[in-house]
């Protein structure tokens, strides 16, 4: 075969070929091995828009003999042609001439790379907020991986001493709730899930069930770890929960990965500084000292405030009856029901024995009246456990704007628990 005969068949059999098309009876009346390669037979007397699906998008051509230019889409054989196309007339025949080139690798490669810009471009958003924020707490990233990654909940996980702390993020209702799980070795096998891995809620240790169960995430639902690590002797994993129009694809870039270790890890490093000195060794909630240092620097002139004054009744008759583990037992279940409501902008402390505050900050008078509400819930919730503890818990909720006198709220919240705790008190039982 000769050099011209060479190219030529190169030109034709691999780049692309071309048909003609009777104008008058739309039958194929010419096509080169290029179509016959594609279609495994002779085209010719075929009608055109039978055998060739994609023949039905070519637009106008015009009558002057200029040449047509468009691209198509062989559905059927899912390649990518241009085509140009144009009238032929010649013995007594008038023909439309189309010859197309396969360009189905180029178009990939195109999608391929307007997918990676539109890629980087998100990411390096996501980037800028992460920064921004790289001082702020867990609560700060979990709405920020929610809009990222186009999923609706989500839990954090994150082990420090002999307990798992577990954060759960619900995007619509803007919902946090939080639990506290013993760090035994069923419940510690969640740090080992492979990051990118699908699972149900099967694997997880029954704590950890329970604690998904009570946010309100379908057990029947898929989970996907997302990533998960350690620093400072303390391990963290973060789970999305399966919803439909959540971006899976992202979920595998490992530059985007990287980007949210390095948020998580920054804020376990700062935390761990200063976790013991801010928080109740019992309950792992703020302490009485954390308090009066956001009393001092924030709560005095906060836009508005909500102020939950709690007190748990019968902890004396707890410890008097059956010891004082049973009486701990009762603070923790009643810091547990608070602990399920906190997040960014609500914090909860135990001030001493069996008294615990909550501030709400910047919230309205019905985001209070929710909170509230939500707390109640929990604490009903957590009263259904099989652990014969009844936690009753009396409570004084008050709501003032921007110019409010934090002392007299503070008197009125407590005046309302005790007033509370009177009407939650059986006959003969003690006040206090």
């Amino acid at each position: 075969m000769t050099l011209r005969e060479q190219i030529s068949a190169f030109v034709v059999n691999e780049i692309g070929g071309v048909v003609a098309v009777d104008t008058g009876t739309g039958a194929i009346v010419y096509a080169d091995t290029f179509f016959e390669k594609i279609y495994g037979r002779d085209l010719v007397g075929e009608t055109a828009e039978d055998a060739m699906m994609w023949i039905g998008d070519c637009p106008g051509i015009p009558e002057d003999g200029a040449i047509a230019e468009w691209e198509t889409i062989d559905l059927e054989k899912r390649n990518y042609y241009k085509v140009e196309s144009k009238l032929v007339k010649a013995d007594d025949v008038s023909c439309h001439v189309h010859r197309l080139t396969d360009i189905t690798e180029y178009m990939k490669l195109n999608h391929d790379v307007t997918k990676y810009m539109s890629f980087f471009k998100k990411l390096a958003g996501f980037q800028t907020a992460i920064l921004e924020k790289l001082s702020s707490t867990y609560y700060e990233l979990l709405p920020m991986l929610a809009d990222f990654f186009k999923t609706e909940e989500m839990f954090f996980l994150l082990h420090r001493d002999a307990h798992i702390e577990m954060i759960t993020y619900n995007k619509k209702t803007n919902n946090y709730n939080n639990a506290r799980i013993a760090a035994d070795e069923q419940a510690m096998g969640v740090f080992a899930i492979e990051s990118g891995k699908e699972l149900s809620s099967a694997r997880l240790a029954n704590d950890i069930k329970e604690a998904l169960a009570l946010a309100g995430i379908d057990e029947n639902k898929k989970l996907y770890s997302l990533c998960c690590g350690g620093v400072s002797e303390q391990r963290y994993a973060l789970f999305f929960v399966e919803h439909a129009k959540m971006d899976k694809e992202s979920m595998g870039e490992e530059t985007l990965l990287s980007v949210i270790r390095l948020y998580i890890e920054n804020s376990m490093m700062r935390e761990k500084l200063i976790y013991d000195s801010e928080h109740d060794g019992l309950t792992g909630m703020y302490n009485k000292g954390k308090y009066l240092a956001m009393l001092e620097s924030d709560y005095q002139n906060l836009d508005s405030i909500g102020i939950f004054n709690f007190d748990v009744n019968n902890l004396k008759k707890m410890n008097d009856t059956y010891g004082h583990e049973a009486g701990d037992r009762l603070i923790i279940k009643g810091a547990d029901s608070i602990r399920k409501v906190t997040s960014s902008k609500v914090h909860g402390y135990r001030m001493g024995g069996d008294e615990f505050l909550m501030i709400a900050c910047n919230v309205t008078e019905d985001e209070v009246a929710n909170l509230k509400e939500r707390w109640e819930a929990e604490l009903a919730r957590l009263n259904t456990l099989e652990d014969g503890i009844e936690c009753v818990i009396a409570a004084g909720v008050v709501y003032g704007e921007k110019g409010y006198d934090f002392a007299a709220l503070m008197k009125q919240a407590d005046e309302l628990m005790y007033e509370d705790k009177k009407k939650k008190k059986k006959p003969g039982e003690e006040i206090r």
